[in-house]
């Protein structure tokens, strides 16, 4: 333990990345390379979802990736390049700095609702997250 009662390094809680505790002198909060920020005073706190030790991980089938991002209004335009995409489907989004899942509430093709998108289609979605482009699009498959 430092003179302060924490301990002298913190690993990061998604990849087990070490960091030494006086990275966090001048702020309270580290981005680690995994993209779970790592927070000196309340504990870890993690930008996306953790899978625990147990849990086992998700099929994931790769479906297109971000061909642009709105940043105003918060849309992802994803080219489909493989499988299909429904409205209620869950997909992630995977780049060097995303990583984030999210349910498909609703989507659109040149501005108009569809339930459905297949290959070589470009749909727009409202994302949760900052996606970028060239971001990997997985569908998450039960």
């Amino acid at each position: 333990m430092g003179a302060e009662g924490y301990p002298m390094a913190i690993a990061c809680p998604r990849c087990g990345a070490g960091f030494d505790v006086t990275l966090f002198q001048f702020g309270r909060r580290v981005r680690c390379d995994c993209g779970a920020w790592v927070d000196l005073h309340r504990g870890h706190t993690v930008a996306a979802p953790t899978q625990s030790k147990g849990e086992t991980h998700m099929a994931e089938v790769e479906l297109g990736r971000v061909s642009h991002y709105f940043s105003k209004i918060g849309v992802a335009a994803i080219e489909i390049t493989q499988d299909t995409l429904c409205v209620g489907d869950t997909i992630h989004v995977k780049g060097h700095t995303s990583d984030f899942l999210q349910k498909i509430d609703s989507m659109q093709i040149d501005g108009k609702p569809v339930q459905e998108a297949t290959v070589g289609q470009s749909i727009g979605i409202k994302v949760l997250d900052h996606a970028r482009e060239h971001d990997l699009v997985y569908k998450v498959v039960q």
